[in-house]
């Protein structure tokens, strides 16, 4: 028994069902998000950066900070010890601000401490964060990215 063929009333019905189902699971997509982390990838093939701390006088005692980088702080904790951060919120990738305590997503009011854990979200995840090493004898930091 032949099987007929698909008419041309069918063809186009399977057509539009295809397009509709097609644009619904593109409209669910965070493109934004999508762009955001591709492009934080294409950062992180950085491996390091070097600063010369001379560069950076609100790195020059303890508690102080300064962006050194797209969207990169450098916290100086103590005379030898410092922490690096991505600004990056992990929630919808805004760009978090610190107020040298601690940092808080604008768009959703993600909050971490000083050290880039969550203390409330919608964030669930921390901060990323960079090694770095201190090298006293040239005033150098190097950060791990």
């Amino acid at each position: 028994m032949d099987k007929p063929g698909l008419n041309r009333r069918d063809f186009i019905k399977s057509s539009f069902k295809t397009i509709a189902i097609g644009t619904v699971a593109l409209s669910a997509l965070d493109i934004t998000g999508l762009i955001a982390r591709a492009s934080d990838k294409f950062e992180e093939t950085t491996s390091e950066k070097t600063i010369n701390l001379s560069d950076y006088p609100d790195l020059q005692s303890a508690g102080g900070y300064a962006i050194v980088a797209k969207r990169v702080i450098v916290i100086r904790v103590s005379q030898s010890k410092f922490i690096s951060l991505n600004l990056t919120c992990t929630h919808k990738h805004c760009e978090v601000e610190y107020d040298g305590e601690s940092f808080e997503c604008p768009c959703h009011g993600s909050q971490y401490d000083k050290n880039g854990k969550v203390t409330q979200g919608p964030a669930e995840h921390n901060l990323k964060s960079y090694k770095t090493q201190y090298n006293s004898d040239d005033n150098t930091l190097t950060i791990f990215m």
